[in-house]
């Protein structure tokens, strides 16, 4: 059993992030750990989980000394903006109070609405977050899934402030891609956005999450926390927008499309590939490091889309998606492995490429 632990320093506070497999067997220490003084904790948790995983959690909870609440939603539940009220509610009548602990158990959009209600409840709780998903796990402890409202899927976020996250690889290490495809996509953008060095050695990374390898993941998850650790605590606005990367194709894609049967990771690597292709014109990106990334993609399961889809109704999407966020129209492309900026992109060559990635798509 291997369980390795990393500080996530964030200056003013850290993150405890614990991963390896059979990392539950300490799980009840490590909850222990997480406040002053246990006495209750509230578990936000999956629906959708096996009950025998939520069985030893509460007992852990119950081991470590506290008094235990819970709220179980679904993930689509969870994503919801007005899921926040419900959950407040639900920490008024148990009692929870600022030495206490919120727990978020399960998938990205679960454990993101229990680190958001944490950062609220009495001026911010103690929050630990149980990441269930492969994807969960690189993304929760710098970024949120954001909440929908109104129809936005993606309008309200906050950066998590959690006190531990802990990552059981027996959930995800002999996963197949259509379960852990976006935890892939993001470990690839992770190791881009980190250095050079990073990149040249992701290719022997690839080999071993292919191969289910506890080890490769382990090394995957952890550089991904550094990268994506400095983005977050990065001093340049710009520099902060590397989450972006290829998020603003990928949501465009998927207002064009509509189809639910596509798997969102697949779309997130479809972007990533088309905002390379875009860096290669805008910012002088490798010609050899964009096709090094479909590479790597490819051999982690994650194959093109085929679809058919206009150019001039893409293009919209690409900027009413941009500027539903932003003033101007920037997407965050990568100038070399360890730099990702917020680029402009002029007309011409926007539309230049969209004509050649669409067609190249076409069935």
């Amino acid at each position: 059993m291997t369980i390795r632990r990393k500080l996530l320093n964030f200056g003013n506070r850290s993150t405890d992030f614990r991963i390896g497999t059979g990392a539950f067997s300490e799980l009840s220490k490590m909850l222990a750990g997480a406040v002053g003084r246990p006495c209750r904790a509230f578990m936000i948790a999956d629906t959708e989980l096996d009950e025998a995983l939520l069985v030893q959690v509460r007992r852990s909870l119950i081991d470590a000394g506290y008094r235990v609440d819970e709220l179980m939603l679904d993930g689509l539940e969870a994503a919801r903006f007005t899921s926040v009220s419900r959950a407040y509610e639900r920490l008024a009548a148990a009692g929870i109070t600022s030495e206490d602990l919120v727990l978020g158990v399960g998938p990205a959009a679960v454990c993101s609405l229990a680190a958001f209600a944490s950062h609220g409840w009495c001026g911010g709780t103690s929050c630990a977050l149980i990441p269930t998903t492969l994807d969960a796990m690189v993304r929760l402890p710098t970024q949120m899934e954001p909440l929908s409202v109104a129809g936005d899927a993606h309008a309200v976020s906050v950066s998590p402030q959690v006190s531990l996250v802990v990552c059981d690889l027996n959930l995800v290490v002999s996963s197949d891609v259509e379960a852990n495809g976006m935890g892939y996509v993001l470990i690839c953008a992770a190791h881009l956005a980190e250095s050079r060095k990073c990149w040249e050695g992701f290719a022997g990374t690839v080999e071993g999450l292919a191969q289910h390898g506890e080890i490769a993941f382990i090394d995957a998850i952890c550089t991904a926390q550094t990268s994506r650790l400095n983005t977050a605590k990065s001093a340049s606005p710009s520099a902060r927008r590397a989450f972006m990367y290829g998020q603003t194709t990928a949501r465009a894609l998927s207002a064009c499309l509509g189809d639910a049967a596509i798997q969102p990771y697949r779309l997130y690597a479809e972007g990533m590939r088309f905002e390379a292709r875009l860096a290669v014109d805008v910012c002088d990106f490798s010609v050899d490091e964009m096709f090094a990334q479909d590479d790597h993609l490819e051999d982690l399961g994650i194959e093109e889309l085929s679809f058919a889809l206009d150019a001039d109704a893409f293009i919209d999407a690409l900027r009413a998606e941009r500027f539903r966020r932003a003033n101007r129209f920037q997407l965050a492309l990568p100038k070399h492995p360890g730099i990702i900026r917020l680029s402009s992109v002029e007309d011409e060559v926007l539309e230049r490429h969209a004509r050649a990635f669409l067609a190249s798509r076409c069935p």
